[in-house]
Protein backbone atom coordinates (compact mmCIF):
# COMPACT_ATOMS: atom_id res chain seq x y z
CA UNK A 1 0.00 0.00 0.00
CA UNK A 2 1.17 3.52 -1.03
CA UNK A 3 1.84 5.98 1.82
CA UNK A 4 1.89 9.54 1.84
CA UNK A 5 3.40 12.37 4.44
CA UNK A 6 1.50 14.83 5.55
CA UNK A 7 3.29 18.19 7.71
CA UNK A 8 1.05 19.70 10.08
CA UNK A 9 0.91 21.99 12.30
CA UNK A 10 -0.91 24.14 15.20
CA UNK A 11 -3.56 22.96 17.31
CA UNK A 12 -7.30 22.62 17.98
CA UNK A 13 -8.66 25.14 15.53
CA UNK A 14 -5.37 26.46 14.67
CA UNK A 15 -4.62 22.59 13.40
CA UNK A 16 -3.83 22.48 9.57
CA UNK A 17 -2.15 20.57 6.95
CA UNK A 18 1.02 22.45 5.54
CA UNK A 19 2.17 19.97 2.61
CA UNK A 20 2.22 16.64 1.38
CA UNK A 21 4.69 14.08 0.12
CA UNK A 22 5.45 11.05 -1.73
CA UNK A 23 8.17 10.65 0.27
CA UNK A 24 9.41 11.11 4.09
CA UNK A 25 12.53 12.33 3.52
CA UNK A 26 11.31 15.21 1.53
CA UNK A 27 8.34 15.82 4.31
CA UNK A 28 11.42 16.31 6.83
CA UNK A 29 13.31 18.82 4.06
CA UNK A 30 10.22 20.62 4.00
CA UNK A 31 10.38 21.02 7.50
CA UNK A 32 13.99 21.49 8.05
CA UNK A 33 13.74 24.55 5.73
CA UNK A 34 12.46 26.54 7.94
CA UNK A 35 14.09 28.96 10.16
CA UNK A 36 14.36 27.44 13.35
CA UNK A 37 11.13 28.58 15.61
CA UNK A 38 8.43 27.89 17.37
CA UNK A 39 6.40 27.03 14.58
CA UNK A 40 8.68 25.22 12.81
CA UNK A 41 9.11 23.39 16.72
CA UNK A 42 5.59 22.69 16.30
CA UNK A 43 5.19 21.06 12.77
CA UNK A 44 4.71 17.16 12.45
CA UNK A 45 5.07 14.56 9.60
CA UNK A 46 1.82 11.71 9.31
CA UNK A 47 1.73 9.13 7.29
CA UNK A 48 -1.28 8.32 5.56
CA UNK A 49 -2.40 4.90 3.68
CA UNK A 50 -2.84 6.33 0.18
CA UNK A 51 -6.35 4.53 -1.56
CA UNK A 52 -7.25 2.35 1.61
CA UNK A 53 -9.37 -0.30 1.42
CA UNK A 54 -9.86 0.80 -2.28
CA UNK A 55 -11.11 -3.06 -2.83
CA UNK A 56 -13.99 -3.31 -0.49
CA UNK A 57 -15.01 0.56 -1.39
CA UNK A 58 -14.84 -0.46 -4.91
CA UNK A 59 -17.24 -3.74 -4.29
CA UNK A 60 -20.03 -1.43 -2.83
CA UNK A 61 -18.85 -3.20 0.23
CA UNK A 62 -19.85 -1.25 3.78
CA UNK A 63 -18.56 -0.79 7.39
CA UNK A 64 -19.99 -3.32 9.86
CA UNK A 65 -20.08 -3.82 13.42
CA UNK A 66 -21.20 -7.52 14.83
CA UNK A 67 -21.03 -8.19 18.75
CA UNK A 68 -20.56 -12.24 18.92
CA UNK A 69 -20.79 -14.16 22.05
CA UNK A 70 -18.09 -17.01 22.25
CA UNK A 71 -20.75 -19.70 21.70
CA UNK A 72 -21.32 -17.90 18.30
CA UNK A 73 -24.73 -16.18 19.45
CA UNK A 74 -24.90 -12.68 17.61
CA UNK A 75 -25.79 -9.69 20.19
CA UNK A 76 -25.63 -7.39 17.88
CA UNK A 77 -24.95 -6.02 14.32
CA UNK A 78 -25.38 -2.68 12.44
CA UNK A 79 -23.83 -0.64 9.82
CA UNK A 80 -21.19 1.40 11.30
CA UNK A 81 -21.49 5.26 12.23
CA UNK A 82 -17.95 5.10 12.54
CA UNK A 83 -14.90 4.53 10.72
CA UNK A 84 -13.71 1.32 12.79
CA UNK A 85 -15.41 -0.61 9.71
CA UNK A 86 -12.58 0.63 7.92
CA UNK A 87 -10.18 -1.49 9.88
CA UNK A 88 -10.70 -5.03 11.10
CA UNK A 89 -9.90 -5.37 15.01
CA UNK A 90 -11.94 -7.30 17.45
CA UNK A 91 -11.57 -6.49 21.91
CA UNK A 92 -12.86 -8.72 23.99
CA UNK A 93 -15.91 -7.19 26.05
CA UNK A 94 -18.18 -8.55 29.09
CA UNK A 95 -18.39 -10.30 31.79
CA UNK A 96 -15.38 -13.05 31.54
CA UNK A 97 -14.75 -11.75 28.12
CA UNK A 98 -17.67 -13.57 26.67
CA UNK A 99 -18.57 -11.47 23.74
CA UNK A 100 -15.64 -9.69 20.95
CA UNK A 101 -16.70 -6.93 18.77
CA UNK A 102 -15.73 -7.34 15.14
CA UNK A 103 -15.19 -4.29 12.56
CA UNK A 104 -15.54 -5.69 9.10
CA UNK A 105 -16.44 -4.87 5.58
CA UNK A 106 -19.88 -6.73 4.24
CA UNK A 107 -22.25 -6.52 1.42
CA UNK A 108 -24.86 -6.29 3.82
CA UNK A 109 -26.22 -7.70 7.68
CA UNK A 110 -25.52 -11.30 6.70
CA UNK A 111 -22.36 -11.03 4.84
CA UNK A 112 -20.79 -9.31 7.90
CA UNK A 113 -22.20 -12.32 10.20
CA UNK A 114 -20.57 -14.75 8.33
CA UNK A 115 -17.32 -12.94 8.24
CA UNK A 116 -17.68 -12.69 12.14
CA UNK A 117 -18.19 -16.13 12.73
CA UNK A 118 -15.66 -17.35 10.47
CA UNK A 119 -13.07 -14.55 12.37
CA UNK A 120 -14.66 -16.09 15.95
CA UNK A 121 -13.68 -19.47 14.79
CA UNK A 122 -9.55 -18.39 13.51
CA UNK A 123 -9.80 -16.77 17.17
CA UNK A 124 -11.13 -19.77 19.40
CA UNK A 125 -8.51 -22.03 16.64
CA UNK A 126 -5.53 -19.62 17.61
CA UNK A 127 -6.66 -19.76 21.49
CA UNK A 128 -6.77 -15.84 21.23
CA UNK A 129 -10.30 -15.88 22.69
CA UNK A 130 -10.00 -12.73 25.82
CA UNK A 131 -6.67 -11.32 23.95
CA UNK A 132 -6.89 -7.97 22.70
CA UNK A 133 -6.04 -7.44 19.00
Amino acid sequence: MNKIYIVTSGQYSDYGIDAVFSEKSLAKKYIDSFKKDDYRDRMEIEEWDLDKNSDQLKAGRKPFHVQIKKDGEILEVSHCDSNFGFNFIFNPYGKDNDFVNIYCHADNELHAIKIAGEKRTQILANNQWGKHE
